[in-house]
């Protein structure tokens, strides 16, 4: 058994001041992140051949899944928000297959997606307490993508108006 860090309580208590204190868009990028670090575990899981935990870190992230889906306003929402919630949905089943056929690359594509959303959610926090611009959110979006936002380009078609 390893030691007992004494210092688990503070964490403990830091971490629920943390979440208590949190802005509704700081909880997203908390959800995200929670969401991320059960995935991990999860292929961690796998590649031990753990059953339990890997079982329990896969319904760890769908359960923050659901409660990212509930947050979605689909009645008053436009499509995005009907995307937003089919794209969880799918992370979702591919996790549930994930669990039974134990095919971490399944979780990889969970990852990649969360992954992108977050920063999305991220760029948007950042936009719009003016930290970024949307120009260079967007210029950080194409370096990370390598490739070129429409937005961005300099050429007659985009500049026609």
């Amino acid at each position: 058994m390893p030691p007992v860090n004494p210092y688990n309580k503070y964490i403990k208590q830091y971490q629920t001041s943390n979440i208590t204190t949190a802005t509704p868009e700081k909880l997203m990028i908390l959800l995200f992140d929670g969401a991320l670090q059960f995935l991990q575990k999860a292929k961690n899981a796998i590649a031990e051949g753990n059953l339990k935990e890997r079982a329990e870190n896969i319904d760890g992230a769908r359960k923050i899944l659901r409660e990212l889906m509930r947050t979605i306003d689909l009645e008053n929402g436009n499509n995005v928000a009907k995307s937003l919630f089919k794209l969880y949905n799918r992370m979702t089943m591919n996790l549930i297959k994930a669990n039974v056929t134990r095919k971490s690359e399944l979780i990889d594509i969970v990852i990649e997606d969360l992954t992108n959303i977050r920063w999305g959610f991220q760029k948007a926090i950042e936009i719009q307490s003016g930290i970024v611009t949307v120009e260079e959110a967007m210029q950080e979006q194409q370096i990370i993508n390598n490739t070129e936002h429409p937005a961005l380009r300099k050429d007659d078609e985009n500049n026609a108006g």
